[in-house]
């Protein structure tokens, strides 16, 4: 083993070695006393169960988020009966507390509908992910042959990934490389071309990336739970506290503007109050 020789017991037929479990099936010669040497014939076989497992596991987890991304950007925000949008502001703590909490769930379920409605990060994001398993060329060819296609729907234009198990169990059989090469390969490491969990792995990281001076788009955009810091300084904080901040000026200015007609109105009504007893006065000096 790596130039090594190794006196190996072992009170089964199978041995691991640097990573590679081998599986004796025949006897050898027991004469180790430096007498003839039998040739050894090895037969590499690939354990096909744990990589389908493994691929559709992969393929579940990808059409479900596929389906939630897409969700998010292209379901419209709730109709009322005549087929306009509906308005929901927020409840104030006077109309919850003549709501139920069934009521208050359904409110605010309706008034997040569509919230996400027609946006482009995750419209991008969908049809980047999207073209990972949808390659030119010869992998187009390949991710065909191992049984992973592309199906479109026409009623609400969605893609979702499915897998023929017998097609990628045969594939695995014949050219195991080959189906590992599809998978793995990187253009980092010199390949013209990444294969499909890199491709994968590229978009995620562009936008859902958390390391690096420059976080992942939809991280820069609302920030996430994943890393605090960026819940305190995304795009829509920014935009959301700016708006706090207006709201709070517009609170002041309001106040003082209260506060000066306040004073104005008193300073009238004390004028209006000196004028009544100056006409009561008037009024007994001429008799009336």
């Amino acid at each position: 083993v790596d130039g090594e020789e190794k006196y190996l017991v072992r009170g089964s037929n199978s041995v691991e070695i640097d990573g590679l479990t081998i599986n004796f099936s025949e006897t050898f010669n027991e004469d180790y006393s430096g007498g003839s040497v039998e040739d050894v014939t090895f037969k590499t076989s690939t354990d096909s169960d744990k990589i389908v497992d493994a691929v559709k596991s992969m393929i579940t987890d990808y059409n479900e988020m596929m389906s939630k991304i897409r969700s998010a950007y292209a379901t419209m925000p709730y109709r009322n009966s005549s087929g306009t949008f509906q308005t929901y502001d927020p409840l104030t703590e006077d109309e919850m507390a003549g709501m139920s909490e069934a009521a208050i769930e359904r409110y605010e379920e309706k008034a997040k509908q569509g919230i996400l409605f027609g946006d482009s990060n995750l419209r991008t994001l969908y049809e980047r992910m999207r073209d990972v398993f949808q390659p030119s060329g010869s992998d187009s060819a390949l991710l065909s042959k191992i049984g992973i296609t592309s199906t479109f729907s026409s009623t609400d234009n969605s893609t979702t990934i499915v897998l023929d198990e017998s097609k990628l169990r045969e594939a695995l059989d014949n050219n195991p490389d080959e189906v590992a090469e599809l998978f793995t390969r990187s253009s980092e490491n010199g390949a013209a071309s990444n294969g499909i969990m890199q491709g994968m792995k590229n978009q995620l990281d562009r936008y859902a990336g958390l390391t690096g001076a420059t976080k992942g788009i939809l991280v820069q955009q609302a920030g996430t739970p994943l890393n605090s810091l960026s819940l305190l300084d995304n795009e829509w904080q920014k935009q959301i506290d700016n708006i706090t901040t207006q709201v709070e000026n517009w609170k002041d200015n309001l106040e003082s503007q209260v506060d000066r007609y306040t004073s104005m109105f008193s300073k009238l009504e004390v004028l209006i109050n000196q004028m009544n007893s100056q006409s009561s006065t008037l009024a007994g000096l001429m008799g009336g």
